[in-house]
């Protein structure tokens, strides 16, 4: 094969070692792809393996099919046969052929997250479940994702939690498997714990699969969870043949269930594991890699790798330092609008990453008024998220109270006992009198057919609305903002009803970061009123259209979703103690998943990095002051420029010295701890 000349010695090495268990430790930028593309052709042309004897397995459909067009460009047809799929594919075909064994029809369907919802709902009603304020649709059906996650069973779920919430959750759980068994359906968990099952209590309908399957790959194989992890074990069991490539520096979905252990564990359950390592990168210069190693070797627990390119000429590490967060991205759309006049740039080489998803409100914004174009990668704008129309809806029904739209949103949210049949009665007299119908809300009361009880709460309701319309009217939006969410226990409403903690605790911080938004509005424009501020934010949520600017965008968007992608210029924001790494995951013992976050970003820039930061940032109406993150400080000041402050000028920069740079880091290093 011509091609393997192409390939370095310890990729060539990877793809040409093809019996026994294989762990292909692949760095970021190292060319795993292109590794397993070319080992699958190797095993196909030069060893005769049958296309029908192999298993590539990774993460997502797109890369799936990614890796079968780079086939189909190799072998010109020699691929037929080839099962090239993601986890929960390989799971459907299993099952279709042998589900009958566990008690399902083969023609069983697969329910999705909106079907599981009327599900669970359906049997929280049934139970009496639906009013408890312990539960809700949203938590259950997490849970019992969680749990399948793991491969936990509805009475070993009730056995491992005590406390009433879980066992309520349990009986739930139970109903919705003898539920969706009666309908002949599964979910997306099931998939996998089903064909997990099959192997274990028929083993002998298995053995023509494990006959069959000779050679198997998994890519990003640190992504794997517990149940993932069982059925390559079953799957390999006759021969051994498990080539896996991953990198345990890249395993930040621990979240959502992956388990780094699964790779830094794989030699303890293969002792005659090769390990391979892939540390030359291509994609960024020499001092980007140099950063990213001295941030991720602080973890412990990791294999080790040191990535090296043959790029040594370089430009330092950027570092924009602010006072404000205000500042810090105007110094960021800036820097870019400056890269893009001065040097002949394109936006869509630039990408600014953050940790969370509520710092977008301010990057969203700071770009609209520098008139950079720009596009939200895995993820949702900040204006588009369900807390923030939720609560943008009361503003738009306060404003006007005609708006039909916004108040059947918010009529019931939080709920307040207005009633379906209530809400039908009410717009049965809409239609009689052509009245809107907040005004026969308003005087529900005076119609016969709408319940005394559900008319008083109507009655309540838009006497909140009017009452906040004179307010706003009046008085500073901020504060007023700030009252209505108080009196309408909306953040009281999140904490219940979002699924998991980190989720109740990412929209409670988006509303918050909406009061921040309102108040800095209403600080910089005195004279602004509630319509001006709704006009604002229509401007932001308003697509672009212009076919010259669509595709020529700055991306945005968090580290998680920031993986797998590259860029030439890559801006991370934030970089302060409490932001990156996140307060809540340093409480819960995450800083290793955080540092690996920190390494993700660090590896998406090719040619340039740049680091902000602010010295302080407002919470709750307070200033509080910043320390640079822990990850910042664990890079050699000798790799970083000159901390931008404000609008210092190139030539301070280039005159001071190595050691007044040096110095000035140090001092910046103990910012906020003397």
């Amino acid at each position: 094969m011509n091609s393997l000349k192409t390939l370095n010695a310890q990729q060539k090495e990877a793809v040409t070692t093809l019996d026994g268990p294989i762990m292909i430790l692949a760095g970021a930028g190292s060319g795993k792809t292109r590794v397993i593309i070319q080992r699958i052709a190797y095993l196909i042309q030069k060893k005769q393996v049958p296309p029908q004897q192999i298993i590539a397995v990774t993460f997502t459909n797109k890369a799936a099919e990614e890796m079968r067009k780079r086939l189909q460009g190799i072998l010109s047809g020699k691929q037929e046969g080839i099962h090239l799929s993601t986890f929960h594919s390989l799971g459907v075909g299993l099952l279709r052929n042998s589900i009958h064994h566990l008690g399902y029809r083969s023609n069983f369907i697969i329910y999705d997250t909106r079907d599981q919802f009327s599900v669970i709902k359906t049997i929280m009603e049934d139970q009496d479940f639906d009013d408890s304020e312990l539960i809700d649709a949203k938590s259950v059906h997490y849970e019992i994702c969680q749990a399948k996650s793991t491969g936990i069973l509805p009475e070993e779920f009730m056995d491992q939690h005590a406390s009433q919430q879980k066992q309520l959750v349990g009986k739930i759980f139970r109903h919705y498997q003898k539920t969706m068994k009666g309908c002949n359906a599964i979910d997306f968990d099931d998939i996998l714990n089903l064909t997990v099952t099959l192997f274990e209590e028929h083993p002998e309908v298995m053995d023509s699969l494990t006959e069959r399957f000779r050679y198997i790959m998994v890519d990003e194989y640190q992504d794997t969870n517990h149940i993932q992890y069982k059925l390559l074990r079953h799957l390999t069991k006759r021969h051994r043949n498990l080539c896996v490539v991953g990198d345990d520096d890249q395993s930040i979905y621990g979240w959502r269930g992956a388990e780094v252990k699964n790779i830094l564990n794989f030699e303890r359950n293969y002792p005659d594991v090769k390990f391979i390592r892939l540390e030359q990168n291509y994609r960024s210069t020499q001092k980007i890699l140099t950063a990213a190693n001295q941030v991720i070797s602080e973890n412990t627990q990791r294999m080790p790798k040191k990535l090296w390119s043959e790029k040594h000429v370089g430009e330092k590490l950027d570092w924009l330092l602010a006072d404000s967060e205000e500042e810090e991205l105007e110094a960021v759309t800036r820097k870019i609008r400056t890269k893009i006049m001065q040097h002949g740039r394109r936006y869509l080489d630039y990408s600014i990453l953050y940790r969370s998803n509520f710092q977008s409100r301010l990057v969203e914004e700071a770009l609209r008024e520098a008139k950079i174009p720009y596009r939200m990668l895995g993820g949702t704008s900040f204006y588009d998220r369900e807390e923030i129309r939720d609560a943008l809806a009361y503003l738009k029904v306060i404003h006007n109270p005609n708006d039909e739209v916004s108040l059947h949103r918010i009529i019931n949210t939080p709920r307040r006992g207005i009633g379906k049949t209530s809400l039908i009665k009410a717009y049965e007299y809409c239609h009689e009198t052509h009245l809107p119908l907040f005004k026969v809300m308003r005087d529900a009361r005076k119609y016969e057919k709408i319940p005394k009880d559900s008319a008083f709460k109507m009655e309540i309701f838009t006497g909140i609305i009017s009452n906040y319309k004179q307010r706003f009217a009046n008085e500073v939006l901020g504060t007023v903002l700030k009252d209505l969410l108080d009196e309408i226990g909306y953040l009281r409403f999140l904490e219940t009803r979002s699924g998991d903690a980190k989720t109740r605790e990412r929209r409670i911080m988006n509303v918050l970061e909406l009061q921040v938004s309102v108040r800095k509005f209403s600080d910089k424009f005195p004279e602004a009123n509630l319509q001006s501020f709704l006009e604002r934010v229509s401007l932001f949520t308003q697509s672009d259209n212009d076919p010259e600017t669509k595709a020529d965008q700055v991306s945005i968007m968090t580290l998680h979703s920031a993986k797998g992608l590259e860029f030439p210029f890559v801006f991370m924001v934030g970089m302060s103690e409490g932001v990156f790494p996140n307060n809540r995951a340093i409480e819960e013992g995450s800083e290793d998943e955080e540092r690996r976050l920190c390494y993700v970003g660090i590896t998406r820039a090719q040619q340039e990095l740049t680091f902000s930061m602010a010295k302080s940032r407002k919470r709750y109406g307070e200033s509080i002051k910043q320390e640079p993150s822990r990850f910042l400080l664990n890079i050699d000041p000798e790799l970083l420029a000159v901390p931008i402050i404000g609008e210092a000028s190139e030539k301070v920069k280039k005159e001071l010295s190595r050691e007044s740079r040096s110095a000035f880091f140090s001092q910046i290093k103990h910012m906020g701890t003397s």
